[in-house]
């Protein structure tokens, strides 16, 4: 139904009561976290005939509008009034609808505040701003330039309709030309040092001044067309050689400039990536030098130089440098994912899931929507006739999100399911209830480095390397103690207790506890050490043997004060389990206790390190490791030892008094090792089968585990799910083609989507490209076409030479070089251009699409991509559509533009 009040190629929004979204705006201003929602232009308009006609208020989104005064947005404003519907009647205009006045909200990211510009029709302009509290102030210069740059930002970040989707949204074009752009980089720089206050992406936990929004906006402008280089020497390089907040200079030219000072470590890092990327190593090279002798520690620039080392398969070195990364900032994501990259890119995926389980992991923050009321009707006017050749379908409103395009046109074949039906098997299809698709920021980060390691090595080696670098459910439960079993960063006191040690403790222990029922209690915690020989590597047990007798007598004595602590913790339990345990029962009574004595004995030995104060004799049999032990001076900072040095030292302290000579032991060690003989001769059977389980333990390698994380093993589940809807598909694609039966129409749509990004995920895009192939053949889809422009333009094609050097089954795709791929790519850019237009998308750049048509340029040519595309025959508002991207790549110069 048409409507004469209605804009004709801009989405009107319209309200129950004029006013309404401006009031629900100022009321969710104080709920903005980062940089806000996309700018409301709200319009009232009124009957110029018949005053009895109510006025009416509409709305719409926009991005791209020249915010930097209030003449610009007044004359976009004033610009709505000639999209009004305006077709003649039978005499002279059939629309007497006119725009009495208008607001244009844009929010300010720097200083929290909405800026708003009212403007009555004709005359009259008056600008103000709100704050978060609903305050009105002035506005200053220093204020539209900040709403600028966040306006500008905005555009750039939000460019791409398949991350950022809003009812009623228009996008308009930031720059057309050189002149234009020099504007716009030039309000960028003049915020640069101002860019932390924008915040960071989810990725980031504190923003910098390399780590921010508007570095992310400046780095996407540049990196859509590839102009690297033209990013390093017209922003960055000025950027980086200028003192914080001060004046910009140009960096020294000569091979002195090695010795240079004045540069910013931060922002060098950025200027080395730009260099790296446009194909100046040597430059890059220089200026990571420059920067590190200014600040070593400088993580941004330790980041990028692991990344270009790892990129250049340096892979010792590129791993050195992110551990420095990782130990100056270990709080940020960054770091550690690049080192577990060195770690995935080196083959070592022990270590390199390790690193992943020791990643911090951030709440994701959503991007900021705008909050609207419930509206009383919306128009989406269709802006030209050319849809009649591209059938894009209706379409229907999904909550916040925009626009769905849906075609109800029934397929050619009999088979095909309806809408209706459709919508009823996608509601209970566990294909589209994947947990994959949701991960967002950190977790998507990391799931993508696990689907990393699996492509690699397969699940079934994920699953044995998770249970050997991981404490599993079973050893968990069946461990001593939970706390001193596994390494879990929280007690580093124990981090050098091997599990298999507690093991041998924890039989010996019990072996002890049933010699000694009915007998005189033993006080000493020499009577319960298990006889293991120093030569088997194990790490726990006392430092008598290896002090000599005033050590020993010391050690002693502290321990029979740390005996009580030992026995009052359960003394029920105890005599309990003394009155019913059978001399034949399994040592299974008091695992918890035997427990805490072990770690009491490695608290012993810490103890007795620290508090040595007089220089030993160490025995023949000492190694050279422990003959390093500092010893002398009483000063606990001094001769505190590390865990590693520790675990290191008690490698070779004996753990059984069965090697210690008679004379050097005391009188409660004589005693308890004539009640330990006794127990042998009254139990032989006993003490030759726990010596035959000592000695399968003993081959057991010492290894340390740690626990693994919640967030990881939910990521592996995840996974799982994924392995096994990939699976069960392709089995049954091929029972169905082995049967001769059609596949196409198996599952619907938004199935054959869904599987296509599954199979993008687990890194077998040849696949993908059958499922997006089959979700066109239903009807129209935009994600499938755009995943298609992605594969022809190279955005996976390491992936897919990955894939077809690991299955030998798999077609090697098209040379991205050749004729096919070009018209194929071209095919997918027609579409996508198209259902742009109709969803007043008029953003030519920065856009996803013109990002990929300059791609084509930089693989065949400006010359040859004109030619092909003139040979489709498409209409002239079609070859307009794709020719107008074309020309951005010919004014900008990228590469291509010239053959």
């Amino acid at each position: 139904m048409s409507y004469n009040d209605c804009l004709q190629d801009v989405p009107d929004i319209f309200e129950n009561e004029i006013g309404e979204a401006l009031a629900m705006r100022t009321e969710s201003l104080g709920l903005i976290r980062e940089m806000g929602p996309p700018d409301l232009c709200h319009i009232v308009k009124i009957h110029s005939n018949n005053r009895n006609e109510p006025d009416i208020g509409s709305y719409h989104h926009a991005l791209g509008v020249d915010t930097s005064s209030s003449a610009s947005i007044a004359a976009y404003i004033n610009s709505l009034q000639y999209s009004l519907n305006d077709k003649p009647g039978w005499f002279g205009s059939g629309n007497n609808w006119k725009i009495a006045s208008g607001t244009y909200c844009t929010y300010n990211a720097f200083s929290k505040v909405d800026l708003r510009v009212q403007i009555k029709i004709p005359g009259g302009v008056d600008a103000y701003a709100i704050t978060m509290q609903g305050e009105r102030k002035e506005v200053t210069d220093e204020l539209w330039k900040e709403c600028h740059v966040s306006a500008i930002l905005r555009a750039i970040l939000y460019s791409d309709p398949a991350e950022y989707s809003v009812t009623g949204l228009r996008r308009l074009t930031l720059a057309t030309n050189l002149r234009e752009e020099a504007h716009l980089v030039e309000a960028l720089m003049e915020q640069f040092w101002n860019g932390w206050k924008l915040g960071s992406n989810a990725e980031t936990q504190v923003a910098s001044h390399s780590r921010n929004f508007l570095v992310d906006g400046l780095m996407m402008y540049f990196a859509g067309q590839g102009r690297f280089i033209d990013c390093a020497a017209e922003v960055l390089s000025p950027l980086a050689y200028a003192p914080v907040g001060g004046q910009q200079q140009q960096p020294p030219d000569s091979r002195s400039s090695l010795d240079f000072k004045g540069i910013d470590p931060e922002v060098a890092a950025l200027l080395a990536e730009a260099y790296v990327d446009g194909d100046e190593e040597v430059k890059a090279v220089q200026v990571m030098h420059q920067a590190l002798k200014a600040k070593p520690s400088c993580y941004p620039m330790l980041s990028t130089q692991a990344e270009f080392l790892r990129l250049k398969k340096q892979y010792s070195a590129a791993r050195k440098i992110a551990l420095m990364a990782v130990k100056y900032a270990p709080s940020e994501f960054h770091a550690w994912a690049e080192l577990t990259k060195v770690y995935i890119d080196d083959n070592d995926f022990s270590n390199a899931l390790l690193t992943l389980n020791t990643c911090p992991m951030y709440t994701y923050v959503d991007r900021d929507y705008p909050r609207v009321p419930t509206p009383r009707r919306i128009n989406y006017p269709v802006k030209s006739e050319i849809l009649a050749e591209y059938s894009l379908g209706d379409n229907f409103t999904n909550g916040n999100y925009g626009p769905v395009p849906m075609n109800p046109r029934p397929s050619t074949d009999s088979d095909a399911p309806g809408v209706a039906e459709e919508a009823a098997q996608n509601e209970t299809s566990f294909i589209l209830r994947l947990a994959a698709p949701t991960l967002k920021g950190t977790f998507a980060h990391a799931y993508k480095l696990l689907t990393g390691i699996v492509s690699t090595i397969g699940w079934d080696e994920l699953l044995q390397l998770r249970s050997s670098v991981f404490v599993m459910e079973e050893e968990y439960r069946n461990s001593v103690g939970p706390s001193v079993a596994v390494d879990d960063e929280e007690d580093d006191e124990d981090d050098s207790i091997p599990l298999s040690a507690l093991k041998e403790c924890k039989k010996a222990g019990s072996e002890n506890q049933q010699s000694a029922n009915g007998k005189a209690e033993i006080t000493t915690s020499e009577a319960q050490t298990p006889e293991i020989q120093p030569d088997e590597g194990t790490k726990t047990g006392t430092a008598d043997s290896a002090q000599g007798d005033d050590q020993a007598s010391e050690s002693n004595e502290i321990k029979k004060e740390a005996k009580p602590e030992e026995t009052q913790d359960e003394p029920e339990e105890e005599d309990q389990s003394n009155k019913n345990e059978s001399q034949s029962a399994k040592p299974k009574s008091k695992k918890k206790k035997k427990n805490r004595g072990k770690k009491s004995n490695v608290q012993e030995v810490k103890s007795q390190e620290a508090e040595s104060a007089e220089p030993t004799e160490q025995p023949q049999d000492k190694g050279p490791e422990a003959s390093k032990e500092p010893t002398n001076g009483p000063d606990t900072e001094q001769t505190k030892t590390s865990i590693a040095e520790l675990g290191d030292q008690m490698d070779e302290v004996s753990l059984s008094d069965k090697d210690k000579p008679v004379a050097e032991l005391t009188a409660p060690q004589i005693a308890a090792r004539e009640t330990k003989k006794q127990a042998e001769e009254q139990h032989p059977e006993q003490d030759s089968h726990l010596e035959a389980q000592t000695s399968k333990e003993q081959d057991v390698p010492h290894v340390r585990k740690r626990l693994c994380e919640r967030w990881l093993d939910n990521l592996i589940m995840i996974l799982f799910d994924d392995l096994r809807t990939y699976t069960n598909w392709r089995t049954k694609m091929h029972n169905m083609r082995a049967a001769g039966q059609q596949v196409v129409h198996q599952f619907t749509q938004a199935e054959w989507e869904a599987l296509g990004d599954l199979a993008l995920r687990l890194h077998r895009p040849s696949e993908a490209r059958e499922a997006f192939e089959s979700a066109l053949r239903i009807r129209f889809s935009a994600k499938a076409w755009r995943r298609l422009l992605e594969l022809h333009t190279g955005k996976y094609a390491a992936i897919q030479a990955e894939e077809v050097k690991r299955h030998d089954s798999v077609v090697p795709p098209l040379p991205l070089t050749s004729t096919d791929s070009l018209m194929m790519a071209l095919d997918a850019a027609v579409w996508l251009a198209v259902y742009n237009d109709r969803w007043y998308n008029s953003m030519t750049y920065p856009n996803p699409l013109c990002n990929h048509i300059i791609k084509l340029v930089n693989i065949h040519g400006l010359s040859k991509v004109h030619n092909s595309l003139i040979s489709m025959n498409l209409k002239p508002a079609v070859f307009g559509m794709i020719k107008r991207h074309l020309e951005i790549a010919e004014k900008f110069d990228v590469t291509g533009a010239k053959w």
